[in-house]
């Protein structure tokens, strides 16, 4: 037999395969509504009209290769379009391939099921703009359909070239290259329905042909049957174990929200890395049997070929009856057909698929009537017994990966992941069934929609102070009698409503929920608004991607309950922080005081940098008192700190704000520093000795403190430095802005008030003198402020620049400031010498030392000289290019530094 022959004869009987699947596909879509608008996405990639949805200006190549419109569908556009004409649009061929991919047409398949698509296009016969313009046809036919199917529809546009190499559409979300893309290819290869165009050339060819004899055959391939029948998407020969094992792990990573799915990827896994090294892929074993034309149910359904080859490699490697029965119910549980539904039923020709291939399977494995109504009742088992059922799970889950696990160090890796990426994801795989403080727990649920219509809660008394609450739902039964079912309890309510709504059980638009509190003061109306709210805004946000798995968890979404229940408190009465992380875990944390609001602002923060969301689409705070001043000032110091910090253009933001007398801060640098302080002098001080290269200050609260603050720095000179200036009390706080944005604050008796402002003012001028002029606008680039009160309570600035300047004029000659040298890099401190008004040099010393300079001063005042101890200039010998950055914020820590130990140190 020739090589044409035997193409044109394996092309038919993969057509055969084909249409055998399509079939199927289209028995199992749910109902002809649904079936006509999947049959009509197609069709809408081959027409570009104004009137039909997916339309788009401009240059755009339609069109899939030998598509036809079915009849049933024709009718359906017509009605629902009228005016379209249908006769013209077989005239482009831009897609090669369109195919369907996945659980459709297998017994995994239902009406929740996600659709995903492959159009498979040669992207360089197109320009650019008609390349994004086809793009952007595709986004808008999967939202149509998306939206009107009810479920997920992806069309992945792929380039037939990168396809050959194993660079697939999804590669570009999920950074995997071309390791995963060798066993996608595998899987697209044995799920995948050709829905119209060319045929992929492997199907056509021996099976286990190396790739260069695959690119033999289709070299000496007539140009007539490479251009009407097939397209080439590489070869599948093999994938090494190494190969196998870099991707799987990442699509068992991907899988473990679904229990079945986990067991067969890591079943898939074991297999291929102990079993028969001679064991074809299962893409293969599919081929062998289509060009022997044997179309028995596990090669036409992908989904049980994947559950027969586990099933059998455990039974032949594993004596433990345990194991395979878990892989029994998890299929079960997954296909979910109600079998003791159709029990009685004699005559089972037009039962479902699904019921059909299970009853054959219960059959083989033994199961009485007894253990399949117990099955088919899995959403009514008790909480305790599902828990139980899911530790077994887990179990035989960590058993196998720890099995895998062991073989890491005997293969090569390298180049399919890094070291440090295998040890994160060990540390998923692990985490993820780990039991951890404050983490909620994962829903078991064989669902694709979990939501129950009515929920209930009551408090069961543990004592006579303890209380716990009871989550149930309640079913009737054939007898009409009504059951309860408990699905968890909880001794923070709090807790049991985040449970409900982070796993779905709680569906803002399809549940109800009845609390009986009992003697617990519950109020119904609170409840069921946190319930909507974080419904809502944990089902809209927060859609994992693996590639989230390579670098360590970060926080998608965050929340803060605030005064939970209590819609009359004036003060803090109950604080909780919930977070979903890239990892797909949700923590609840409780608080109690004030202060911890630090670690929450770090949190959001520090996550809120990384994403960038506006803060409503990445922080949600529910609180029942909004109206109360303390919860308006709560959500507000928060919604400031975001926008200051997250949402600001300098990367050297900062934020001081005021709660409950409490003051928070917030730096951002190359990291992000919150810390909180009890007053106001701790802030300040913190501030003057952490000055950044740059920085933009935001400032948030009522105190008179905040307000000076605000004010200065709203009128600071940009190319200069500011001075303002409030009496508080007996002290004296003066505040210095330098042209870096920087604020430093130095204290002084009242009583010299005159006396410090002139030296200070004295110390900016020598300062100026020494920056380049770059950085200034000229070395009396100086401005001064008094803070006063007005009238209302406000604050106002009054210019005091021309006074204090007078002063420092009148007194500059006179003045009796310390004058000080500093060695930064001289040994391993830093050194100081002190040059005082009599002249006298200390020489070098540290700043444990300055004992001998106050000693010295007590000598000067005792002389009757009038001196303070205060420093008027100070020269720096050896800067550094990082420190001359700082520009004048450097001698202004100094100056602190050196003025503070002064007055510490005893002489």
């Amino acid at each position: 037999m020739d090589l044409l022959q035997t193409i044109t004869e394996n092309k038919e009987k993969f057509i055969a395969f084909n249409n055998e699947k399509f079939k199927r596909f289209q028995q199992l879509i749910p109902n002809p509504a649904m079936r006509r608008i999947v049959n009509a996405i197609p069709f809408l990639l081959c027409i570009n009209n104004k009137k039909m949805p997916g339309y788009v200006e401009g240059d755009v190549p339609i069109g899939i290769k030998n598509f036809k419109l079915d009849e049933d569908t024709k009718r359906y556009l017509h009605g629902r379009y009228p005016g379209i004409t249908l006769h013209d649009f077989e005239r482009g061929d831009f897609i090669k391939m369109f195919a369907v991919m996945g659980s459709v047409g297998t017994v995994a398949y239902n009406k929740k099921s996600d659709l995903d698509y492959w159009a498979c296009i040669h992207k360089n016969t197109v320009s650019k703009e008609a390349l994004d313009n086809f793009k952007k046809k595709v986004t808008l036919v999967q939202e149509w359909a998306s939206k009107e199917l009810e479920v997920p529809v992806h069309i992945f546009v792929n380039d037939i070239e990168s396809v050959k190499n194993n660079i697939f559409a999804e590669d570009e979300e999920e950074a995997f290259g071309t390791t995963v893309g060798a066993v996608l290819k595998d899987e697209f290869f044995r799920s995948s329905i050709i829905i119209a165009g060319k045929i992929p050339f492997w199907w056509v060819v021996p099976s286990f042909i190396k790739d260069d004899e695959y690119e033999a055959l289709y070299n000496n391939l007539p140009d007539e049957m490479k251009r009407d029948d097939f397209i080439d998407l590489g070869n599948l020969y093999e994938i090494s174990k190494e190969d196998f094992l870099g991707a799987a792990l990442f699509q068992i990573i991907k899988s473990l929200g679904n229990p079945f799915k986990s067991i067969l990827k890591i079943g898939v896994l074991e297999k291929y890395l102990f079993g028969k090294t001679d064991s074809p892929l299962l893409s293969q074993k599919v081929k062998m049997h289509v060009l022997l034309s044997r179309l028995t149910n596990s090669i036409l359904d992908a989904y049980l070929l994947m559950f027969d080859e586990v099933y059998d490699y455990y039974s032949q490697t594993m004596n433990d009856p345990a194991i395979l029965q878990i892989l029994k119910q998890n299929l079960y549980l997954k296909i979910d057909p109600q079998l003791s539904k159709y029990v009685g039923i004699k005559d089972k020709k037009n039962i479902p698929y699904k019921v059909a291939i299970m009853f054959k399977y219960v059959h083989d494995w033994n199961w009485n009537i007894k253990i399949i109504q117990d099955m088919d009742n899995f959403d009514n088992w008790d909480f305790q017994r599902v828990m139980h059922f899911w530790d077994a799970v887990k179990k035989f889950m960590l058993i196998s990966y720890q099995k895998i696990s062991s073989q890491f160090s005997t293969l090569s890796l390298q180049k399919q992941i890094s070291e440090s990426d295998f040890t994160l994801l060990s540390r998923i795989i692990k985490s993820h069934f780990s039991v951890e403080e404050n983490k909620i727990d994962k829903l078991i649920t064989f669902k694709d929609t979990p939501a129950e219509p009515i929920l209930y809660i009551e408090p069961v008394n543990e004592g006579i102070h303890e209380v716990k609450w009871r989550l149930f739902k309640r079913n009737r039964s054939e007898k009409n009698v009504f059951t309860t079912t408990t699905l968890r309890t909880e001794s923070d309510l709090v807790k049991l409503l985040v449970w409900l709504t982070v796993n779905n059980v709680y569906d803002h638009t399809v549940t109800r929920i009845n609390i009986q509190s009992g003697y617990v003061r519950i109020n119904q109306n609170l409840v069921v608004e946190l319930l909507n709210q974080l419904s809502q805004f944990f089902s809209e946000k927060g859609k994992i991607k693996t590639k989230y798995y390579l670098k360590p968890a970060f926080n998608m979404v965050q929340c803060i309950i605030l005064n939970f229940n209590n819609e009359a408190a004036e003060h803090l009465d109950s604080l909780y922080h919930l977070y979903s992380t890239s990892w797909g875990e949700q923590y609840l944390k409780r608080y109690s005081n004030i202060i911890d609001i630090t670690q929450i602002l770090q949190n959001i923060l520090k996550d809120g940098l990384e994403l960038k969301l506006p803060f409503d689409d990445y922080c949600l705070i529910n609180s029942p008192g909004t109206h109360k001043r303390f919860c308006k000032n709560f959500i507000q110091l928060f919604r400031e700190s975001y926008n200051a910090i997250v949402h600001s253009p300098n990367p050297h933001s900062r934020f001081i704000g005021e709660l409950e007398g409490l003051y928070f801060t917030a730096i951002r640098n190359n990291t992000l520093e919150v810390q909180a302080f009890d007053h106001i002098v701790k802030v300040l001080t913190t501030l003057t000795l952490k000055p950044g290269i740059e920085a933009h200050y935001t400032f948030y609260g009522d105190s008179y403190h905040i307000q000076v603050l605000h004010a200065l720095y709203s009128k600071r000179l940009q190319k200069g430095i500011t001075i303002g200036y409030l009496e508080d009390s007996d002290k004296l706080h003066v505040y210095v802005i330098n042209e870096k944005g920087n604020i430093f604050t130095f204290f002084a008796p009242k009583n010299i008030k005159s006396v410090f402002l002139y030296h200070i003012y004295g110390y900016c001028t020598n300062v100026l003198k020494r920056l380049p002029s770059s950085a200034r606008e000229s070395e009396s680039s100086i401005i001064c402020y008094a803070a006063v009160a007005d009238r209302r309570g406000g604050i106002s600035l009054v210019d005091e620049t021309g006074k204090i300047h007078g002063d420092y004029l009148l007194n500059f000659t006179k003045s009796k400031a310390l004058r000080v040298q500093v060695a930064r890099h001289m040994g391993n401190e830093i050194f100081y010498s002190f040059i005082f008004p009599d002249n006298v040099t200390s020489g070098f010393m540290t700043i444990k030392e300055l004992y001998s300079v106050k000693r010295k001063i007590l000598e000067l005042k005792n002389m009757g000289m009038p001196i303070y101890p205060y420093i008027g200039e100070l020269v720096f010998n050896d800067l550094n290019q990082k420190e001359m950055l700082l520009g004048s914020s450097i001698y202004f820590v100094e100056k602190y530094k050196i003025e503070l130990m002064l007055q510490r140190t005893q002489a």
